[in-house]
């Protein structure tokens, strides 16, 4: 990495967030970057009990065995979030950063489910974000299960209280920024858009077929994903092209199977992923609502051009008529369109590959954007120092 971060003296980082985000494949990717140029780099995760998946999925099945229905998704999300959980956890962050035998120069923190410190911010922090409270309060109510307006409030001071003490924050998207300004009142200048990337250590320089018409859609979350839409726009498609085929990965298979649909289910590791991306002519995303979609980015990285909403931040990943197409009314019949269209347009399919391709060679990987977060978290760290030495004079 050739930066203006490695030719300053290397700093110590520590890298803080839930334990299942940290060992994350497309995470740890970033933090490799890091460990490059860092003087060292000590992963700090944080336990977090009620997202663990055995706890849900245990919880699933004895709901299952009920003689009544009960809903379950959102009761481990409605537990944690609350403001004592928010600074329990913000204290319990700082207790293990704290409890590092070297002290960080710089702790960087990932997403924003609380704090890396609340007791004293000695340490300048970042703080890595793809969707605010306040965004997820008012695009998508499953994420924001609060009793009412004073435990709404209650953790939009926790945040605030955050993202004030941050010496930078970095989010995925122009989105998030502007609802950091306008919600929680941040100083833009400390705010920086840097992206993300996804499950690729380098960008993909392979061939890519086009012309295959098979379709690929991620049904995890299958309402917010907008599964309904995808399942009702295919049937159009089909009458129209008949030999277009529906790759369905995550979620559950549907009740009722219908001509040219395959349910995959969970897929395994990056291989198999990139076998779909590179198998498939396009991506379907047309979500109800979508902080970042890190997926689009893998996928364009194998060339394989996306249909999303204009809902969240994936409409900066994709833009229009450029490496995809960004659809502004949510319909099935739109998105039968656009496929249809595009299905049966290899030129513009192609175009729109090869220009997903060359979005993520420039901007969408891991070694620019970590570049970019380096640079700022050693500027944070030379500031901190020099105010520092001001204070002692």
């Amino acid at each position: 990495m050739n930066s203006a971060a490695s030719r300053t003296t290397p700093i110590r980082i520590a890298v803080t967030g839930d334990r299942n985000f940290l060992v994350q494949k497309r995470m740890s990717m970033l933090f490799d970057r890091f460990e490059c140029e860092a003087q060292s780099l000590e992963r700090v995760p944080v336990d977090n009990l009620f997202d663990a998946k055995w706890l849900k999925q245990t919880a699933k099945e004895i709901c299952k065995r009920l003689p009544i229905p009960i809903q379950t998704t959102g009761r481990a999300s409605g537990m944690r979030k609350n403001a004592a959980s928010y600074v329990k956890q913000s204290r319990a962050c700082e207790r293990k950063i704290r409890a590092l035998k070297q002290r960080p120069d710089f702790v960087f923190h990932l997403f924003g489910m609380y704090c890396p410190f609340w007791d004293g911010f000695d340490i300048p922090f970042s703080m890595y974000l793809d969707y605010t409270m306040a965004l997820a309060h008012r695009t998508w109510e499953p994420w924001a299960p609060f009793a009412g307006q004073a435990d709404l409030q209650a953790w939009l001071d926790c945040e605030a209280v955050a993202y004030a003490n941050a010496s930078r924050i970095f989010t995925f998207s122009s989105l998030v920024k502007r609802s950091l300004v306008e919600d929680y009142g941040v100083a833009p200048e400390k705010v920086f858009v840097t992206g993300a990337a996804g499950q690729f250590a380098q960008p993909y320089e392979g061939p890519k077929e086009i012309g295959g018409s098979r379709l690929l859609f991620n049904a995890t979350n299958f309402e917010r994903k907008g599964g309904d839409l995808v399942m009702e726009a295919f049937r159009k498609v089909r009458s129209v092209l008949p030999a277009t085929e529906l790759l369905v990965v995550g979620g559950e298979e549907d009740s009722e199977p219908y001509p040219g649909i395959q349910h995959l289910g969970f897929v395994s590791g990056p291989g198999a992923m990139e076998r779909l991306f590179l198998s498939s002519d396009l991506l379907l995303a047309p979500a109800r609502c979508e902080p970042y979609g890190q997926l689009l980015v893998e996928a364009a990285n194998y060339g394989l051009p996306s249909i999303v909403s204009d809902r969240g931040g994936m409409k900066e990943i994709i833009e229009p008529d450029v490496n995809g197409v960004v659809l502004s009314e949510l319909s099935s019949d739109c998105l039968a369109e656009a496929v249809i269209s595009l299905l049966q347009d290899p030129v513009r399919l192609r175009r729109y590959s090869e220009a997903g391709r060359a979005k993520v060679r420039a901007q969408l990987n891991w070694l620019s954007i970590a570049e970019g977060m380096l640079k700022e978290m050693t500027r944070a760290v030379e500031d901190r120092r020099r105010l520092s030495y001001v204070a002692a004079a």
